[in-house]
């Protein structure tokens, strides 16, 4: 006599009803994953004098290496570069952007800069707390009042020069050459830039600034520093 039917056995999952649940499953597409927007800098530092070299922005700014690190080639157009009477490099702004010192008759004699009228520098990308050790070494009144925006709008000079050797103005630079690949480069950025508002007349450079000023004429000029510019310019007040 045959066996009378028992029951089933257990059997796992249908695997028809397995396949049709997988299907059901919307993947997430890889493009739907937000890509996070790069961030720009504030500004750069747009260094113009001895600053122009690499090894001694690497000697100042200990806070954070990147601080040293040149990050391209800029140009202030219509700016004047010139060695001011307290025997260091400075710069002054175009007319319709000076503070009644730097409409002087002294200032008035500071030449233009070269056949491009135009001021070359390095960029720099700096940490806070290295740009505040620079502060210190280009000597920031950290005290100053507030600029009351009679003459230069506050927010590119935002304080009074006060006591200090300079004072801090944020500007328009263009952007000649980067040194490193960008898939965007900009071609116009916002600029920190130190001004000396006080000593607007021509001089000599003390003796100690000169070897400083060649070291960074011959590194700045090694990243992209036009050398005729510097001929033109720098080197009307800088002995080789």
């Amino acid at each position: 006599m045959p066996n009378a039917p028992g029951p089933d056995p257990i059997q796992g999952p249908d695997p028809s009803l397995e396949t049709e649940r997988h299907t059901q499953i919307t993947p997430i597409p890889i493009s739907a994953t937000p890509t996070p927007p790069i961030t720009k800098p504030r500004y750069y530092y747009f260094a113009y004098g001895s600053n122009l070299s690499p090894t001694q922005m690497a000697a100042r700014c200990h806070k954070n290496p990147s601080s040293s690190k040149p990050l391209g080639i800029a140009s202030l157009p219509h700016w004047r570069w010139f060695i001011n009477n307290a025997g260091f490099a400075d710069v002054l702004p175009p007319s319709g952007l000076r503070v009644p010192n730097q409409d002087s008759e002294s200032a008035h004699e500071i030449p233009v800069s070269g056949s491009e009228d135009t001021v070359y520098g390095v960029l720099y990308e700096m940490d806070l707390r290295d740009e505040k050790v620079l502060d210190m070494y280009e000597g920031i009144d950290v005290r100053a009042e507030d600029s009351d925006g009679q003459f230069v709008d506050v927010n590119v000079r935002p304080k009074e020069q006060g006591r200090g050797s300079y004072n801090k103005w944020f500007v328009k630079a263009e952007a000649v050459k980067w040194l490193d690949e960008h898939e965007d480069p900009e071609t116009e950025v916002n600029a920190l830039v130190y001004v000396d508002e006080g000593c607007v007349t021509l001089s000599d450079p003390n003796f100690e600034y000169i070897a400083r000023m060649n070291r960074g004429i011959h590194e700045s000029v090694q990243l992209g520093l036009p050398q005729r510019w510097v001929d033109e310019v720098i080197r009307k007040f800088i002995p080789k």
